[in-house]
């Protein structure tokens, strides 16, 4: 892994995974849903496009897109939801509702429910991997 990839990257107990920047969206301009599992649980992360890093470079405007991710469990009420992303927005498959980025449903049948959210971390893989070397990562979208 490059060191200076950045990551999501969560741990709990003896589990720590990251996902590369890079494998949790397809280009730089459209929001994804990436499945995982981590300590033994469903997760689900979204990321969208709008939020540019000024690490690389004087200005933010000019910066690599970086994007704003959120990291969930996807379970609502004892069901496992699948998400798509549609625009900026995340829709599920089985009830229909429309969910934002904070994980907080804005449309649809569970308007006004919100997804557990899962502490996560967005970091550096050189500053991670320093302290969990041990950490699983995964570098390809699914």
């Amino acid at each position: 892994a490059k060191a200076m990839q950045r990551v999501v990257a969560m741990e709990k107990g003896g589990d720590a995974v990251a996902w590369t920047l890079d494998s949790l969206r397809e280009d730089e301009d459209t929001a994804t849903v990436t499945v995982g599992e981590f300590a033994g649980e469903p997760i689900v992360i979204f990321w969208k496009p709008g939020q540019a890093s000024a690490l690389e470079t004087s200005s933010v405007a000019s910066g690599r897109e970086v994007g704003t991710v959120g990291v969930f469990s996807p379970v609502v009420d004892d069901q496992t939801l699948t998400f798509q992303a549609e625009g900026d927005s995340f829709i599920d498959e089985e009830i229909g509702s429309t969910w934002n980025i904070l994980g907080e449903a804005t449309d649809g049948p569970l308007t006004g429910e919100t997804l557990e959210p899962i502490t996560h971390l967005r970091t550096f893989w050189f500053s991670w991997s320093t302290f969990r070397p041990d950490t699983e990562l995964i570098e390809e979208r699914p």
